[in-house]
């Protein structure tokens, strides 16, 4: 009888953690990162008092959130990601004959993330090919900034020593001169980066990327602008990687896909209000900037 009952409550607490009062569960980012801004703004313009639009699951980052999301024991079903990290999954299911991506669908293109390398103005790291021998945070497993920092380091062919840490472990690391820099994907703005220079021990610099040896040849130009950051003193050229709301279809009930749509319709009515008061990057987000040759869409 225990038994039962321990097994009743268990799958209560499976279903209470996927789909919350007829609320879907999205898979976010930590709490200061883009990710979770951007589910957020949606609630703050789409909720009530009484009620989000959808329940904004803060997680360790993207690699975590695709994890959830293959995991046919996990109940998680809808995550933000970011788009060359989903690429790099179904680039590894080819190359290991598996089936990983295979019911993963695109519900909708959010914002471009800009590639931020974070160093001291002090260090004398220019370019990204003046990291090579140098110490370079690039975020942990669980996180996209991992998988895009480690990209980049194999198709650059710039041989840095990478260093698996957390970006606040990364920033006091970088004050106290135990890394020479370190990678954080996200929106410019970034809430985590957005520091008072007058509070740091040191000032922090960017350094510009620019593309050699093809390694950029799958991101877009972008620029990071001095305006995003107090302490950015001109504007530095980098390069973007398109986020998207991604869904594990396999895993989806009749109520999962009509809060899905219910979500999507109040997006897109309520767009112009989520430029006006959101993360700035809702200002360039197009929804058809993306289609089924790009990667299934969720219809």
């Amino acid at each position: 009888m225990k038994a039962k009952i321990s097994l009743l409550i268990l799958l209560f607490t499976v279903v209470s953690f996927s789909f919350v009062n007829g609320q879907l569960v999205i898979l976010s980012g930590p709490e200061q990162a883009s990710y979770y801004r951007f589910i957020q703004d949606i609630n703050n313009v789409m909720g009530t008092s009484e009620r989000d639009a959808c329940i904004n699951q803060e997680t360790s980052g993207a690699e975590y959130n695709f994890n959830q999301l293959i995991d046919p024991k996990s109940p998680y079903k809808v995550a933000m990601m970011q788009s060359d990290l989903l690429f790099f999954k179904q680039a590894l299911d080819m190359r290991d004959n598996t089936e990983k991506t295979k019911d993963i669908k695109v519900i909708l293109p959010m914002a471009n993330e800009e590639i931020h390398v974070v160093t001291k103005a002090t260090s004398g790291l220019k370019k990204l090919q003046d990291l090579d021998s140098s110490l370079v945070a690039i975020g942990t497993k669980d996180q996209g900034t991992y998988a895009t920092a480690s990209l980049i380091k194999d198709r650059s062919k710039v041989y840095w020593s990478s260093r698996n840490i957390h970006f606040d472990q990364a920033l006091k690391d970088l004050a106290m001169d135990q890394i020479d820099a370190f990678f954080i994907i996200g929106s410019a703005p970034i809430e985590k980066l957005d520091i008072d220079p007058s509070v740091l021990r040191t000032e922090p610099a960017l350094v510009e990327l620019d593309d050699f040896n093809g390694w950029a040849k799958y991101y877009d130009h972008d620029t990071i602008y001095t305006g995003d950051y107090k302490w950015l003193e001109k504007d530095v050229p980098t390069f973007s990687i398109k986020t998207v709301l991604i869904v594990n279809e396999a895993k989806l009930t009749d109520a999962d896909r009509a809060e899905i749509t219910k979500l999507v319709n109040g997006i897109k009515n309520n767009f112009d209000v989520l430029k006006k008061v959101g993360h700035p990057k809702w200002k360039e987000i197009d929804f058809n900037d993306w289609s089924d040759s790009d990667w299934p869409m969720y219809k």
